[in-house]
């Protein structure tokens, strides 16, 4: 490639990268926390910045064995730059999502040609689920953009000798820093997608032929090891075990937290997770299969994605706990068979079936439909605050298929893409500006947090909650360290309050307000401060305060 051509090309992935930050950062850090996964981390991380401990994850002053520790390491750089806000704790999501357009669109370059590269970071940077996942104070991006720094590199150095040691050595740290970032899965599943790529191809001794490993493995060691020795040290191997027990082994043996669904689970996920590229899958897997025949021998790269994608969704449809951010890692591998199979029609050398395209572009039109539907009428009934404000998330896709569908009819298919394109930045922004706002009205905890913080200032206070509890409480309602008592009985009042000194928070259901006021011995008194309708167990949540009858307010200019 020319230098003047290849200036261009670099030029143009900046650019996308800079596009995909944009996106996934748009009022990203406006909406508080969303339990349970997001607050849960960044009390952890406000708990470990206290102790000065940036080895043992704590919630609640107990080990936390949920994660590893890369994420909270990206959480806290972007608390000391923005704040121990929304946006300080996102902002680590956000750049790993736009790094992961930027390396594809790179990494790819050489694989499958300049256009194909970029075209599969601008539908990664646009699918639905991308705009979930980067948005985010969990570890996924980091496991996401490492795992596909991993496979691709190993592919690369399989694929082109001059690259082979180093793209051993980048596959090892990136597994590496993905064990870091979630655990074992980390390096475990590309471990197996390549070992499977390999024995299909009937080269599996080019693993270890060429000796790369001798330096690759103690590679992977240095980077993973220190931690978890460190954290296993400190705690006495407790959090070593719980981590490996709870939340690896019977996590995929045992359905945990009512997370759970059958075989198929991710067939009807992905469907949804990719849109609006999902259209094109359909002709995609049709045009794979057509090669099925010579697809190892003569495109070892589009076999290596497809065992990838495949070999991932299979996993975890065989486990028993099941959540749509489990198989993102496969989606790279989507995106990049999509935008090949895009870009052979864009040149006439694998020309789009017009009727499937017209398929396509309808079952496109009817989600918008659908969703259209769902947020008129189902939603309004099981969430009666929303109104018919997520109706409005249907009509970008409505109005992205007709103006595709259009386009169809002439026979231009850049501007299908490009239609499609826009209508993924609209939903985007109904999303950030209509449904996010909304619902962030129906999480009352940052608002029983700020409420909080008015009454008491600086003074001493204790937290606690009855028969109902969300990790954001204890985020926004807490102060420091401070630990959340969740109530197995009423007559544990008294020792809350008097661990607040005199005050304590009680959040609860609405609905048993007057149980507690019945229960209440009379040294307690009792002041609502906030009822609101909540999202996640959809009943009235109020807050009350409670002081002891001997309680002074104590007031400071």
């Amino acid at each position: 490639m020319s230098e003047p051509r290849r200036g261009t090309f670099v030029f143009q992935a900046l650019l996308l990268f800079l596009f995909a930050f944009w996106l996934f950062a748009f009022h990203t850090g406006d909406a508080s926390l969303w339990d349970v996964d997001e607050p849960n981390n960044a009390q952890a991380l406000k708990e470990m910045m206290l102790h000065h401990n940036l080895v043992v994850p704590t919630f609640s002053a107990a080990l936390r064995p949920d994660k590893p520790i890369l994420n909270y390491w990206l959480m806290w750089a972007g608390v000391r730059l923005l704040g121990m806000n929304s946006w300080g704790l996102r902002v680590g999501s956000v750049a790993m999502g736009a790094l992961l357009v930027f390396y594809l669109a790179l990494a790819l370059r050489r694989l499958y040609g300049d256009q194909t590269a970029l075209l599969a970071g601008l539908l990664t940077a646009t699918a639905l689920h991308s705009q979930i996942i980067f948005r985010a104070a969990v570890p996924d991006p980091l496991l996401i953009l490492f795992v596909a720094i991993a496979l691709i590199s190993y592919l690369r150095g399989y694929l082109y000798l001059e690259e082979k040691r180093r793209g051993v050595l980048i596959a090892c740290s990136a597994m590496g820093l993905a064990t870091l970032a979630k655990g074992p899965i980390g390096f475990l599943l590309p471990g197996l997608i390549i070992v499977i790529f390999l024995l299909l191809r009937r080269e599996l001794p080019s693993l270890w032929r060429n000796g790369h490993l001798a330096w690759g493995i103690p590679l992977f060691l240095v980077i993973t090891l220190p931690w978890y020795l460190a954290v296993g040290v400190e705690t006495h191997w407790v959090w070593d075990w719980l981590f490996v027990d709870q939340q690896n082994v019977n996590r995929y043996a045992v359905a945990m937290q009512g997370h759970h669904g059958p075989f198929y689970y991710y067939l009807f996920t992905i469907a949804l997770a990719l849109l609006p590229w999902t259209v094109f899958l359909p002709q995609t897997f049709a045009e794979l299969w057509r090669r099925r025949g010579t697809l190892l021998r003569q495109t070892p790269a589009d076999a290596f994605m497809l065992v990838w994608a495949i070999t991932w969704v299979a996993f975890f449809s065989l486990g028993a706990t099941k959540l749509p951010n489990y198989v993102w890692e496969a989606y790279p591998a989507l995106f990049i068979l999509i935008a090949a199979r895009l870009y052979g029609a864009l040149n006439q050398t694998q020309p789009l079936s017009r009727r499937g395209v017209f398929l396509s572009l309808g079952a496109l039109f009817l989600v918008g439909v659908a969703l259209v539907v769902l947020g008129a009428w189902l939603v309004p009934e099981r969430i009666p605050p929303l109104g018919d404000i997520m109706a409005a998330l249907g009509f970008p896709y409505i109005i992205a298929a007709l103006l595709a569908l259009l386009f169809a009819w002439r026979g231009l298919l850049l501007p299908v893409i490009s239609s499609l394109g826009a209508g993924a930045v609209a939903i985007t922004a109904c999303l950030m500006l209509l449904a996010v706002p909304a619902l962030d009205t129906l999480k009352p905890s940052a608002t029983m947090g700020r409420m909080i913080r008015a009454s008491e200032g600086t003074e001493p206070y204790a937290i606690a909650t009855w028969r109902w509890f969300e990790p954001s409480f204890l985020f926004y309602g807490g102060r420091g360290a401070m630990p959340v008592h969740q109530l197995k009985n009423l007559q544990e009042l008294n020792r809350v309050v008097a661990d607040g000194q005199g005050t304590a928070y009680l959040a609860l259901s609405a609905q048993d307000i007057p149980a507690i006021r019945a229960h209440l011995p009379k040294t307690l008194r009792v002041h609502e401060l906030y009822s609101g309708y909540e999202l996640y167990s959809r009943k009235y949540i109020a807050l009350l305060r409670i002081r002891s009858s001997s309680h002074k307010v104590c007031f400071t200019r």
